[in-house]
C-alpha cells in the first residue's frame, strides 16, 4: 500500500491514507533579470542555486463520528514543523521538509476527513545511503551533484583538512563537526566553535566525479549527504 513517513512516522500508523501519489514539482533555478537601456530584451543573472518546492500531499482517513476530531488533531500534530519527507515508492531518497502546512479539512461524511498537507521542501532529494559516514577517506567518488558534507575531526591541537587542493585549518578538542551546508562548527557538547577554523566552507564541498581528501593532526569521517534534484 502507498503510504507517507514524515519525521519517521508513517502515515498508516495513524490510520490516515495518502489518496494518491503527488505531483512533484521540479525545481526552478534562481536568477534575476537585468534590463540594459537601449538594448533589446533581457540578460539573465543566477547564483546556480534553486528555489525550494512545495509538495502537496492529499490525505483523507475513516474513523467513528465520535473519534473524527481526535483522529484530525494527531494529523496536526504529526505535520507540524519540518523533518524528513519519504515515499513508500522512492525508499532510498529522503525530502528534507522546511515547513509543513494543513490546508483546512473536509468532512465529507460523519466518518470521512480529508484535507492537504503542503510539504516546502529543500530543493533537492537526498540519498539515504549518503548519511553513512566515511572513515579517513582519501577519495570520494561523487555520483550526483555538488554535495555539502559534515566533516567530524577527532583529536587534539591544530589540525589541517584538504579537500581538493584546498585547505582548511582547525583546532580540535576532543570532536569537532564542521557542517559545510549550514557554515557552522560545533564541538561534542554542541557549542559553537567557528572562531576555531581558519578557512571557506564552500572549499570542502564534494564536486561531482573525483575529490581528493587528506587529514593532518586528527581523525577524520566525512557524511556525504548525497543529493539531486
Amino acid at each position: 500500500m502507498y503510504s507517507v513517513e514524515f519525521k519517521e512516522k508513517n502515515c498508516l500508523e495513524y490510520r490516515i491514507l495518502a489518496v494518491r501519489r503527488p505531483s512533484i514539482p521540479a525545481p526552478k533555478k534562481r536568477y534575476s533579470q537585468i534590463t540594459i537601456p537601449g538594448r533589446d530584451g533581457v540578460l539573465i543573472e543566477s547564483d546556480e542555486c534553486y528555489e525550494p518546492i512545495i509538495i502537496p500531499v492529499e490525505f483523507n482517513f475513516m474513523t467513528g463520528p465520535d473519534e473524527w476530531a481526535s483522529v484530525f488533531r494527531i494529523a496536526k500534530r504529526w505535520l507540524d514543523g519540518a523533518g524528513k519527507l519519504q515515499f513508500s515508492d522512492d525508499q532510498e531518497f529522503y525530502y528534507k521538509c522546511l515547513e509543513c502546512s494543513i490546508e483546512d479539512t473536509e468532512r465529507t461524511t460523519r466518518k470521512l476527513g480529508k484535507f492537504t498537507a503542503n510539504f516546502l521542501c529543500d530543493p533537492y532529494i537526498y540519498l539515504k545511503a549518503g548519511d553513512e559516514p566515511i572513515e579517513n577517506p582519501s577519495k570520494i567518488t561523487n555520483y550526483y551533484e555538488k554535495s555539502h558534507p559534515d566533516y567530524i575531526l577527532t583529536g587534539s591541537g591544530g589540525c589541517t583538512i584538504t579537500v581538493n587542493g584546498k585547505e582548511m585549518q582547525a583546532t580540535v578538542n576532543g570532536t569537532l563537526t564542521i557542517n559545510t551546508d549550514l557554515m557552522i562548527a560545533y564541538n561534542q557538547d554542541g557549542n559553537y566553535q567557528n572562531s576555531l577554523i581558519n578557512g571557506d566552507y564552500e572549499d570542502l564541498y564534494l564536486i561531482p566525479g573525483d575529490n581528493t581528501i587528506s587529514i593532518k593532526g586528527a581523525d577524520l569521517k566525512v557524511i556525504p549527504h548525497w543529493r539531486c534534484r
